[in-house]
């Protein structure tokens, strides 16, 4: 007997999954894997307040499948959904927060196919971890941008061409290569 299901599932989202869980310090929290949770719980709601955050690569990595997810359950199946219903209230513990998911960031993008997110590698940052007997100890941290695709910041990459026919460079390299086939006109002569 062929078995039927109860639920309609959801398309694949849009953004790849990591295959191998990335290392979450959890920061004051007990570890557990309630606590890893916990920790891609606050990274979602942070996103979802500022839509657009500055975080560890990892993390920004590892959060982005579960934004997706939550932008998705609102586009596809709205807030009358009991299942949507129950993710938002876990994955947004804040109820201003859900109102502006349902309000402003799902009709945003109704009309529009995933990915619904965007992440941005950065420069690595080097900060001081401490200092002991006149030694300096530095970590570096791979940094990325997690944010909600239509925000109302500026873009993080600019997609306007520059104009640099007027740098220095630039104005040189066409003096010299006027000067070369002027004297190329010349020996030909």
């Amino acid at each position: 007997m062929a078995s039927h299901r109860v639920a309609s599932t959801l398309p694949r989202i849009g953004v790849t999954i990591g295959h191998v869980p990335q290392k979450l310090k959890t920061g004051g929290i007990e570890p557990s894997r309630r606590a890893r949770l916990e920790v891609l719980r606050r990274i979602v709601t942070r996103v979802v307040r500022e839509e657009r955050v500055e975080l560890k690569w990892n993390r920004a990595v590892e959060a982005r499948p579960y934004l997706e997810r939550l932008i998705q359950l609102g586009v596809e199946r709205g807030p009358l959904d009991e299942y949507t219903t129950e993710m938002m209230e876990w994955w947004l513990p804040e109820k201003d927060l859900i109102t502006k998911m349902h309000e402003v960031i799902v009709p945003r993008f109704a009309d529009r196919q995933s990915p619904f997110t965007s992440i941005y590698r950065l420069p690595m940052k080097r900060l001081l971890q401490h200092s002991k007997s006149k030694q300096e100890f530095w970590k570096r941290y791979e940094i990325g941008i997690l944010e909600i695709d239509g925000n109302p910041f500026p873009p993080v990459v600019s997609t306007e061409a520059c104009e640099n026919s007027n740098t220095i460079l630039n104005v040189l390299l066409t003096n010299a290569l006027k000067n070369y086939h002027a004297d190329l006109v010349k020996k030909s002569e």
